[in-house]
């Protein structure tokens, strides 16, 4: 049935707000966020990545959902599954490059377990916070909104990006204080299928233009490719006031959940577990 009915099945009953993170009351001042992400050997990264780029990929993803709802990152949370056989010292190195993100984005560590499997997985908790009532989902486009990214698409993983990349919490952060953009999340699964997340929630449609998306290789690429982690926002034309400094590569319109690209539907064809 597909990664997407499967979760909108299974979690139906959800009464978390939220959508790259869920979004709960903490205080008068701010709401708490949180958020899940696993990385699993073979699906995420390979045998060529080094334990360093593990550890690294591993918490980005994280810290990823959190900038995605323009929220600051507090603590985190590892279980590990490892087979019997696996060599203790590349565990100390995955760990060597946790440390350095979570030092760099000032995030605690602050628990987690180690569990036997039959290959190397790190499942990784977030714990943060968003001012109150001021967290970004996905759900507030509007039709003659305009559509951004903070950086170019495609090529993740031909070029190393996806072992690599940053998280765009200091955009995520500015872009929330705007209180200019309606809608936000993270680039996972690819331009083409992460734009209709934000369609089918906002209940509108949208046109993109080859011309207009930033590139790293193919527009093919940019579409399909998945793992850039860049964050696709709506807003008005905010010209010179945009804090992330990006160019528009599309516009919202009025006609639900439609996608076209140079007018003319756009395939959905990017990678999607439990698809063949």
């Amino acid at each position: 049935m597909g990664e997407h009915a499967a979760i909108a099945a299974l979690t139906a009953n959800l009464k978390a707000v939220g959508d790259d993170c869920a979004v709960l009351p903490m205080d008068a001042t701010y709401d708490m966020v949180l958020t899940s992400d696993p990385l699993i050997e073979n699906v995420h990264f390979t045998a060529e990545a080094t334990p360093e780029q593990i550890g690294h990929k591993a918490v980005c993803r994280v810290l990823s959902d959190f900038a995605a709802m323009g929220a600051e990152p507090q603590y985190l949370l590892i279980n590990v599954v490892a087979p019997p056989e696996q060599n203790f010292q590349t565990l100390e190195k995955i760990y060597e490059g946790i440390s350095k993100v979570r030092k760099r984005f000032d995030v605690d560590l602050v628990g987690g377990d180690l569990a036997q499997g039959p290959a190397l997985e790190l499942h990784v908790f977030g714990v943060g916070r968003v001012p109150k009532g001021t967290a970004l989902l996905r759900s507030g486009a509007k039709p003659g909104d305009l559509i951004y990214v903070t950086g170019p698409l495609g090529g993740a993983q031909k070029s190393g990006k996806h072992l690599a990349f940053e998280p765009r919490l200091e955009w995520g952060n500015a872009l929330r204080e705007s209180g200019l953009v309606t809608s936000m999340m993270d680039i996972s699964d690819g331009l083409a299928t992460d734009l209709r997340h934000i369609l089918k929630a906002s209940n509108v449609g949208a046109e993109i233009f080859s011309e207009q998306i930033p590139k790293n290789g193919t527009l093919e690429e940019a579409l399909y490719d998945g793992e850039d982690f860049e964050l696709l926002f709506t807003g008005p034309d905010i010209g010179k006031e945009n804090p992330a400094a990006t160019q528009w590569l599309g516009k919202i319109t009025d006609r639900p959940e439609e996608l076209l690209l140079d007018g003319a539907p756009l395939a959905g064809k990017a990678f999607e577990h439990f698809r063949s």
